[in-house]
């Protein structure tokens, strides 16, 4: 680790958080990537950059928010192409890193619905968008799965990209995307993305009448992840893709040279005109809940 990753590290623990603000701060202006000043709100990084603010668990001295921007246009934007007043639908917003970037594409008569599982990333969502004052999106602090799951484990390791859903960890409410999409009274979606960390292959069970109002969505499949982890239930893409055809979607993969491997896995998908009824329900879902052996609140 190099030795200001160190330093900042120490600082930014216990009671020697306060003191370290103005060294934070001169460290991140530093990099040169626009941030302006790092402070603390309840316990939460915030981050005032000249793109805009961006909230994390840690100080994030390195943060370059215009680099964020063109990842979530590379990654999530490649086959979509946001208009004015387009209904975006959010599936494991994590911190909001895709959020400034959709909810600027949409504009105020747009709506970007943010969700995301785990308290402790949620928080940080949240603040993102109160700071930003970002009107057009509407977070939501739950877990996506299939039908039947009203609560779910999530892992609570401190690098938050890793958390999965099942075994120890904190419990948190859970619903499906058609109940979202319902209770919110949303209508057509322009663009559905879905990055939950492997558990794609249960949220598909609870989506198939929100995809007849689907017109695109993305869904990030983990099954370059599935071998350094040996879990084979992160090999998701065979399922999803069948999931999405079943239902009378055109699947699309990206193939150009040198994606990395979170890319690759991708699943694009296309509403290619009304879907037909029977297709569009799902498969029996029963015991695919996943365990909760730890509920911590």
């Amino acid at each position: 680790m190099p030795i200001a990753d160190t330093v900042k590290t120490l600082l930014s623990r216990g009671g020697l958080q306060s003191v370290s603000l103005p060294f934070m701060s001169g460290l991140a202006r530093l990099h040169g990537h626009g941030v302006q000043r790092i402070f603390l709100d309840d316990g939460i990084w915030m981050h005032q950059t000249s793109y805009g603010y961006f909230a994390y668990h840690q100080p994030y001295v390195r943060l370059d928010l215009s680099r964020l921007d063109r990842l979530a246009q590379q990654n999530f934007l490649w086959g979509y192409l946001p208009k004015a007043g387009d209904v975006i639908i959010d599936v494991g917003a994590g911190v909001g890193e895709e959020t400034l970037t959709f909810s600027r594409a949409v504009g105020a008569r747009g709506k970007v619905i943010c969700i995301e599982a785990h308290p402790r990333t949620y928080r940080c969502l949240e603040k993102l968008v109160r700071y930003n004052r970002l009107e057009n999106v509407i977070p939501i602090q739950v877990a996506v799965t299939e039908p039947g799951c009203s609560v779910v484990t999530i892992e609570s390791n401190n690098e938050y990209l890793s958390n999965r859903m099942g075994g120890a960890g904190v419990s948190v409410p859970a619903t499906t995307i058609d109940a979202i999409h319902r209770q919110l009274n949303l209508g057509r979606v322009h663009f559905l993305k879905m990055n939950i960390e492997g558990a794609e292959r249960l949220a598909i069970y609870g989506m198939a009448a929100t995809l007849e109002e689907t017109e695109a969505l993305c869904v990030s499949c983990h099954d370059f992840l599935a071998q350094s982890a040996k879990d084979d239930g992160l090999r998701t893409k065979g399922s999803v893709r069948d999931f999405l055809r079943q239902n009378g979607l055109g699947v699309q993969e990206r193939v150009e040279p040198g994606l990395p491997p979170y890319v690759r896995d991708q699943l694009w998908a296309y509403n290619r005109g009304p879907l037909q009824k029977t297709a569009g329900k799902a498969p029996s879902a029963h015991g695919r809940c996943p365990p909760t052996p730890y509920l911590l609140d």
